[in-house]
């Protein structure tokens, strides 16, 4: 570094810096990840005098302007009529809040998460008693809490005390303690001069990687200046539907590894790549080759999840599945696989996902395996994918269903591709009557939960997938916690309506079926054994192979 100063700001004195744009974010920083919880508590931090950390300036000339990333954040544009450039390498989050709060932001902000955050929503309670929460995100307040908490925005504004009224003296003066401790609160800055990037790209991860946690894909978006690779995801992610623009970076940086040819996983692996992009001119020329091809390539596999049985990304048993099944078609000659690659995908994503084939000690063999399985298969048409997979039986009964995961997400795939039927008239029920993974009310305890806790049932058994089906709200409802054996004789009693509805949810309703035992404890027992193993049955036949073990 050519010279490191410092300088303190007050935060009433930042209005004045960001109105005159002279903050500018550079290419390598991320964009604004910060949730309303991390806003309550910077606001708590500076109304205790606690310290916030210090604010790290890349002050340089116009020369590297080019370094300017003019979207993907929250701050004022850059004015260069200020002639010098000032980077912020460190606390780009801290000043946002800040800017949004004294600016009285009212549009809701987009956090690179897609959370929204409405700046006007966050409150300070000027009537918390000591060790209480003083700062609160609220987006609808209601009785004696609405009349407490006034928001911060109107507490920094200019004309402040014309918008808080009703409150006695002693809460004023707390709220102007508040306004004045706030806004007098004094930033530091550490200013770095210099006009080497790299020494800018490094001082950005040192800093980081001792606060925040810096991800594989951080670092890379750090590092690559020759190749804009954060704008280059961000703008595939853009390309997706269906929940799959989620899918984390480090899987498409990971899947750009895998296709580059080099046979390695994780973050060093994604370091080691972004280094020979960086370093080795062929390299980069061979990937930017590549690109338009492997892009389309994400895109094709995330739309071809559904004819998997993966309606959205919160389905998707496995995320690794997604590198996989991008790989085949970026090897396949064409967006449609043959009608026998088709049959080997259905029992590779099977495999994988009862299996869980991602996860444990099997993810980095198993992805190798997968990865060289998907350029074969993509390549020639046919391959054979090393699937040595043999499930307990008890991982069903094991398994909750409120925990996302392998085994539970194939579940509910399975399960919406059988087509469930309502139970009062057997007609189908609309994919968007059930179509949330998070959505609890269309999912239904076919014993229901109090019923069996009042019997000395706990969770483990209750939750367990076993015990689940798809029902639409209104049924889900009707039924309450009656017994299965009551409810059910409510299906109309036209025999072949009875045996749809029913088989739809792999229900077990023959004469024997546990669901008709007059004993709660035993019914239920013997309906786990048996719809257990209507589950297996299910889905080896969406696999075409065996996957579960036999007793």
């Amino acid at each position: 570094m050519e010279r490191i100063y410092q300088k303190a700001v007050s935060v009433q004195n930042l209005r004045n810096l960001f109105e005159r744009g002279v903050f500018a974010v550079p290419e390598l920083q991320r964009e604004f990840v910060w949730n309303a919880s991390k806003v309550c508590d910077l606001l708590d931090s500076l109304f205790l005098r606690y310290p916030i950390g210090t604010i790290v300036i890349w002050q340089t000339d116009g020369s590297n302007e080019t370094q300017l990333r003019k979207n993907l954040h929250i701050l004022p544009q850059y004015d260069p009529a200020n002639g010098e450039v000032l980077f912020l390498i460190d606390g780009q989050q801290r000043l946002s809040v800040l800017w949004n709060l004294i600016r009285g932001q009212a549009a809701p902000v987009t956090n690179a998460g897609g959370s929204n955050i409405q700046f006007g929503q966050v409150y300070f309670n000027p009537y918390a008693s000591e060790g209480e929460q003083h700062f609160h995100y609220r987006t609808r307040l209601a009785g004696d809490l609405a009349q407490k908490l006034v928001p911060v925005v109107d507490l920094l504004a200019l004309g402040w005390r014309r918008r808080i009224s009703g409150h006695g003296k002693r809460v004023m003066k707390r709220l102007e303690d508040c306004r004045r401790g706030i806004l007098e609160y004094k930033v530091f800055f550490v200013y770095c001069q210099t006009n080497s990037l790299e020494q800018v790209r490094e001082t950005f991860i040192r800093i980081n990687s001792h606060g925040m946690r810096v991800d594989a894909a951080d670092r890379a978006f750090a590092r690559a200046s020759r190749l804009n690779l954060r704008n280059m995801v961000r703008e595939l992610q853009g390309r997706f539907s269906n929940g799959f623009e989620g899918i984390k970076r480090t899987t498409i940086l990971q899947t750009i590894v895998l296709a580059l040819g080099h046979r390695d996983l994780g973050d060093r692996a994604i370091d080691a790549t972004v280094t020979k992009l960086e370093t080795q001119d062929d390299e980069r020329a061979r990937f930017e080759r590549i690109w338009p091809k492997l892009r389309e390539a994400f895109c094709t596999a995330a739309d071809f999840f559904s004819e998997l049985g993966v309606p959205s990304f919160d389905f998707l048993p496995s995320e690794p599945m997604f590198t996989t099944l991008t790989l085949f078609f970026f090897y396949a000659s064409g967006p449609r696989p043959t009608r026998s690659a088709k049959v080997l995908l259905r029992r590779w994503f099977w495999a994988t996902a009862v299996g869980a084939r991602y996860s444990g000690r099997g993810y980095r063999p198993n992805m190798l395996a997968d990865a060289t399985f998907a350029a074969e298969l993509g390549t020639r048409g046919t391959a054979k994918p090393a699937l040595r997979v043999k499930v307990s039986l008890h991982t069903l009964d094991q398994t909750d269903y409120t925990r996302p995961g392998p085994l539970s997400n194939a579940f509910f795939c399975l399960l919406r591709s059988l087509k469930p039927r309502f139970l009062e008239d057997g007609h189908e029920i609309p994919d968007k009557e059930i179509s949330s993974r998070a959505n609890r009310k269309d999912k239904h305890h076919i014993f229901p939960r109090a019923l069996l806790s009042s019997h000395d049932v706990g969770p483990a058994k209750f939750n367990s997938i076993l015990n689940i089906c798809y029902l639409a709200a209104r049924e889900n409802q009707s039924i309450g916690q009656r017994r299965p054996r009551n409810y059910m004789a409510d299906v109309p009693r036209n025999a072949r309506v009875r045996t749809n509805a029913l088989a739809s949810h792999l229900i077990p309703s023959f004469p024997k079926s546990g669901v008709w035992n007059s004993n709660l404890r035993t019914g239920f027992k013997v309906f786990c054994e048996q719809r257990s193993r209507l589950l297996v049955r299910a889905f080896e036949k969406e696999a075409g192979i065996r996957l579960f073990e036999r007793d």
